[in-house]
């Protein structure tokens, strides 16, 4: 028996793995795909403190991030251009495989291409029902950690409910013209609430997308029409979506069970992004759930600790970025254009903004947007 099974093999699965590994207790990961890191939707970007932090593979690092110029409405810009670089373009093929490597390394037993589809809790362990090449069979742990993306079914099968709350992101890789810089535009006939992005990733290719509260598809496909239309070259391109968490499960702990990353709904309100919450979350989990192996009591009372510690270190930030969300949805594209305008005539209020941007953590610079909100009006 097993003292940890984890369930699923991106990013936040293999990284839990492999730090539960690292402690010296026996893991196995089951992921449903034969291959990670394949048809992955996302922008595939990481803030470099988190990238550090967290010693992630710089062999997955496609583009550096050192500026980001914005676009209004109406076509003003703000350019932010700190001394240090702000973040990394991953390509999430080679940065899953990296990761799930270490896991493997570190001894943890990975199958590809088995899903886990029930999750039984007895007394003394864990039982799971595994599915994979035409055939089922059953593994034991003392514990099981959930970490399934935005794939919802387990949790609710045992009781911790689903995340009800989506955004959807819609993105396209295509060649940009004369793209220097990653560039954010705004505007509710792009992305009505939200934000579409233009990020290099090296050898003239681009990832381009939109984040939306619904019909992602629609909103990227006008902006590569009336944004980009003179500066894409090559073929029709083939638009990926993904819906992402906007809100976590009520809990996220019982007995003998743990959810980790977006399968708990650890995603930053404001952008979208999961994995530098989710890599935090996964270390959280990890020390919680080595000093309760330890200790012998895997119930939710004692896992509780988990739920707690997370919340402290990320609720706040998410409540302050769906205020943040909520507010910006209801600019007009003519208000925008004119803090836009007051940001360009005040050379202090710039350097306040970026004293306050951390790539990571939003709820600062929303504050700051709050205040500038108020004297603009």
């Amino acid at each position: 028996m097993d003292d940890v099974i984890v369930v699923g093999g991106g990013p936040i699965g293999s990284h839990t793995a492999y730090k539960l590994a690292n402690s010296g207790l026996r893991v196995s990961l089951f992921e449903e795909d034969e291959e990670v890191g394949r048809n992955v939707i996302c922008t595939g970007i990481i803030g470099r403190e988190s990238f550090e932090k967290f010693h992630l593979p710089q062999k997955a690092v496609l583009s550096e991030i050192k500026s980001v110029l914005f676009f209004s409405p109406s076509l003003l810009t703000l350019n932010y251009a700190p001394s240090n670089t702000i973040a990394y373009v991953v390509d999430r093929d080679i940065f899953d495989k990296e990761l799930i490597k270490r896991a493997k390394e570190k001894g943890v037993n990975v199958q590809l291409g088995r899903r886990v589809q029930e999750i039984e809790v007895r007394k003394e362990f864990v039982e799971v029902k595994i599915f994979g090449e035409g055939s089922a069979k059953r593994a034991r742990a003392k514990v099981v950690v959930i970490a399934t993306g935005d794939d919802y079914k387990l949790q609710k099968s045992i009781g911790l409910g689903a995340v009800s709350n989506f955004l959807y992101g819609a993105q396209v890789e295509t060649e940009v013209e004369g793209l220097v810089q990653t560039e954010i535009h705004l505007g509710n006939q792009i992305a009505p609430g939200s934000f579409a992005w233009v990020v290099p990733l090296g050898n003239s290719k681009s990832r381009v997308g939109v984040l939306t509260r619904n019909k992602g598809s629609f909103y990227l496909r006008r902006f590569l029409k009336e944004r980009l239309k003179e500066r894409i070259r090559g073929k029709e391109v083939r638009i990926f979506q993904k819906r992402i968490a906007y809100a976590s499960l009520p809990e996220t702990v019982k007995d003998r069970i743990l959810v980790v990353g977006e399968a708990a709904g650890q995603i930053k309100t404001t952008t979208g992004g999961g994995i530098s919450y989710g890599l935090l979350c996964s270390e959280i989990a990890a020390k919680v759930l080595k000093k309760a192996i330890k200790k012998g009591d895997l119930s939710k009372s004692e896992l509780a600790q988990y739920d707690r510690l997370w919340r402290k270190k990320l609720v706040k930030e998410m409540k302050i970025g769906k205020t943040g969300r909520r507010l910006f949805e209801k600019l007009s594209d003519k208000y925008i254009d004119l803090i836009f305008k007051f940001i360009q005539k005040n050379n202090k209020i710039m350097r306040l903004i970026e004293e306050r941007v951390n790539f990571e953590y939003h709820s600062d610079l929303i504050l700051l947007g709050m205040k500038l909100f108020k004297r603009v009006t």
